[in-house]
């Protein structure tokens, strides 16, 4: 893929020469924050903090951008070579991992011989889909990775202002926020790294192969596979697009990463479920099949990444889109099942203006 200066060839200048012109503002905050402190008429102690403060100021507004950029390569390093933690690898930990439970089993018999083949055939669809979600959080780390430099150069460009509220005592709260937010957009690779824990605990799930010892058909394992490639292919994409939200929040409101986690991906799932089922009702009076696999496969991707980006459910575009009256889980008629109905509304407000 294109690299961000590809991308954007003028973009991060921009945000450097912005950066340089609030530079004055930054210096006059600073005198006015020396002028405020002197009208208290403060104590020798007082004064030395000021002067560390400033200091503090100081080497941030010259240093910023720098420091920051070396923090980003190293986390980055760090979450995705050292703790192997990307999602967009999802397809080769599931290899890897399925090789050595292979290596702890060895084919003793004909019954093994016969539940190897199957689960080989289980193990070869499951291959399959895992490597096109891995193509998909692969695509989606990408923007994330875009996205991070912009909100971080645009921090940066705007930092001096922020920066400099902290040398004035009343706006010091301020510039400590901005610069803990900040670094919380700089950890959004540790969003995946703790996102990656549960990952690995879904592969071990799908690859303990204790149901082949029970079992000759392998029909469980093959119900166990199935089962971890849903859970799997909905925590990648879930957890790509929420992890760095997650992160940055523990960071600026000391909320637990594990909570917020699991409870924001069984609160997605349950929404994406019933976006997709909705969906899915919408496109069945068709009659094509493919239409309505589409349809519902559309509005879960859609639903999935925009509830774990906090942003509400994109894919009841597709249910509002319909005409039909809306309907929940449960099938009783005038409910919403996604709650967007404001976005169901303005779709039937441009339909009549059209008429």
């Amino acid at each position: 893929m294109a690299s961000f200066n590809a991308l954007f060839p003028t973009f991060l200048q921009r945000c450097a020469d912005l950066r340089v012109v609030l530079l004055v503002v930054a210096y006059m905050l600073v005198i006015v924050g020396i002028i405020m402190l002197a009208m208290r008429r403060p104590s020798p102690r007082a004064w030395m903090r000021h002067f560390i403060r400033i200091t503090v100021v100081m080497s941030l507004l010259v240093f910023l951008p720098q420091w920051g950029d070396q923090v980003q390569g190293i986390v980055a390093t760090t979450v995705t070579d050292t703790l192997k933690a990307n999602p967009d690898q999802i397809y080769t930990a599931y290899q890897e991992t399925l090789k050595i439970k292979h290596s702890e089993t060895e084919t003793t018999g004909l019954w093994d011989i016969i539940a190897n083949g199957t689960s080989g055939v289980v193990n070869a669809i499951i291959s399959g889909v895992l490597w096109l979600v891995a193509f998909a959080a692969s695509l989606l780390i990408f923007w994330s990775y875009v996205f991070q430099k912009i909100i971080l150069n645009i921090g940066y460009a705007l930092s001096p202002i922020l920066i400099g509220f902290i040398a004035v005592p009343a706006l010091s709260g301020v510039g400590n926020r901005y610069l803990l937010n900040l670094i919380g957009v700089l950890l959004w690779p540790l969003g995946w790294g703790a996102a990656a824990l549960i990952s690995q605990g879904i592969l071990d799930f799908m690859t303990d192969q204790s149901f082949l010892a029970i079992d000759p058909t392998s029909t469980l394992y093959s119900l166990q596979n199935l089962i971890g490639l849903a859970v799997l292919s909905f925590w990648t994409l879930f957890s790509t697009c929420a992890a760095p939200i997650i992160i940055t929040n523990v960071l600026t409101h000391g909320a637990d990463a594990g909570s917020l986690l699991l409870g924001g991906g069984i609160g997605t799932f349950i929404q994406t479920a019933a976006t997709t089922a909705g969906a899915a009702a919408v496109a069945a009076p068709v009659g094509r099949p493919l239409v309505t696999a589409a349809a519902a496969g559309m509005a879960g991707v859609l639903s999935t990444a925009s509830l774990a980006s906090g942003m509400g459910s994109a894919g009841a575009i597709i249910i509002a889109g319909s005409g039909l009256p809306p309907r929940s889980a449960r099938g009783r008629p005038g409910d919403d099942i996604t709650g967007d109905k404001a976005v169901r509304d303005l779709i039937a407000t441009s339909r009549n203006q059209v008429r």
